[in-house]
């Protein structure tokens, strides 16, 4: 029996960009917004496609457009594949927060994270209302979050306080024992407690980065008609991505020493044997 071959950098890149592609042409004939962020918006930004080591692809859509989307590829499930949108809705073994548009004709093994059938794919971020002021709104999203962290992972991660870890052992057991879909709900519904637009602020509340909670994150320097090149087609980021971008990560434009120019998911992904894919 043959080893399946690891997939390069390149063959993951190539990968995501043609499922970031089916996503983009659906948002646009549907008129829904949606922006490249993160280590993506730089790329588009800075190399006018990926950054050469990165691995994935980030996207955030507000929320009333990423509800849409979800019941679209609930309701075009079929005509999708073989792409296939991955969430607590659509998959009972899934352990995040937010949803991911995968090609079911790839793998993923992932480490420390449970198995839910991933192939290659996109991230997909719901941005909420987001409101400052409410700090027990943001308590219980960090507990939440640490829950499902938990609850995803396949095994304890330790730390080098051998103290710490033995008091984490009881904790990390407990929390394995929540149901999982439960926590995504709670978290999800949650996290739309404040309308987005009604809202100024605004944040990837389901799945809150810490930057989110100390940056600037105004609605009016996200919606706008712009658009950047990204690989062979332009692409829509925030309207403001300067100040998005220099508030999470400085001088972006600026390179990282050559030993930080590393991806920074931990995943082999592989082509899955043409026994393995679905027929038609």
């Amino acid at each position: 029996m043959s080893k399946k071959k690891e997939l390069s950098l390149k063959e993951i890149q190539q990968g995501s960009y043609e499922i970031l592609k089916v996503i983009k042409r659906i948002f646009d004939e549907n008129n829904w917004r949606y922006y490249l962020v993160y280590g993506t918006l730089i790329g588009a930004v800075r190399h006018n496609g990926f950054i050469p080591w990165d691995d994935d692809i980030d996207i955030w859509i507000p929320r009333p457009d990423y509800e849409k989307f979800i019941d679209y590829c609930i309701e075009h499930k079929e005509e999708l594949y073989p792409l296939e949108l991955i969430h607590y809705k659509t998959n009972d073994k899934y352990i995040y927060p937010i949803a991911r548009m995968s090609d079911s004709r790839y793998i993923i093994n992932y480490d420390n994270a449970k198995e839910y059938g991933l192939g290659l794919f996109v991230d997909l971020y719901p941005v909420d209302g987001f409101n400052k002021n409410d700090k027990k709104q943001f308590r219980k999203m960090v507990v939440l979050n640490r829950f499902i962290s938990i609850c995803g992972s396949t095994h304890m991660v330790k730390s080098n306080n051998i103290i710490k870890n033995i008091l984490k052992i009881p904790y990390y057991h407990v929390v394995k024992c929540f149901n999982l879909k439960k926590l995504l709900i709670k978290d999800d519904l949650l996290a739309q407690k404040y309308s987005y637009d009604d809202s100024e602020d605004v944040a990837c509340m389901c799945w809150l980065d810490e930057l989110d909670m100390f940056t600037s994150n105004k609605k009016k320097d996200m919606e706008g008609n712009t658009k950047i090149k990204f690989n062979d087609e332009k692409f829509n980021v925030p309207y403001n991505y300067d100040i998005f971008l220099r508030e999470r990560y400085g001088d972006y434009m600026k390179l990282p020493p050559e030993e930080e120019r590393v991806g920074h998911h931990f995943y082999k992904a592989y082509k899955k044997s043409s026994k393995h894919e679905k027929t038609k």
